[in-house]
């Protein structure tokens, strides 16, 4: 392999990585309707191709304990969701909550008291949809 070659393979790499990240941190591509996970799944895609990574280096870089975890973390969240969950804690906050800084005391109360058993990945799966209910139904903006 001669160095022109190796400068070229790097070059891409770099270029293909900063494409990558700043796409996954613009959440889409203008113009193509590609989201975070097929951003991701086309970089890594293409630093296969270029031979930055082989395949089997690729596959052990996938972490498929941490997917199983998120995976069956969605799957409790969207029954919660289902089950009507967060419009009864909804409900429930919204009756006795009347100033963001009640609001605020009890979502730190009841993630910390969460936290305590669960995963934090797992509280903010099911904390984040539940304050964004409870601000919306506040009529308050959930983005902070």
């Amino acid at each position: 392999m001669n160095p022109a070659s190796l400068d070229l393979r790097t070059l891409a790499t770099v270029a293909i990585f900063v494409a990558t990240y700043a796409g996954v941190a613009l959440g889409r591509v203008p113009g193509l309707r590609i989201d975070r996970a097929g951003i991701s799944f086309v970089g890594a895609s293409l630093m296969i191709a270029f031979g930055t990574l082989s395949l089997e280096e690729a596959f052990k870089a996938v972490d498929l304990d941490a997917i199983a975890l998120l995976l069956g973390m969605m799957i409790i969240v969207a029954q919660l969701r289902v089950s009507g969950f967060f419009e009864l804690a909804t409900r429930f906050a919204t009756q006795r909550v009347h100033g963001p800084l009640v609001l605020l005391t009890a979502i730190v109360i009841v993630t910390g008291f969460f936290s305590s058993f669960l995963v934090n990945d797992a509280i903010c799966l099911v904390m984040a949809p539940l304050v964004i209910d409870v601000t919306r139904a506040l009529c308050r903006n959930p983005v902070p």
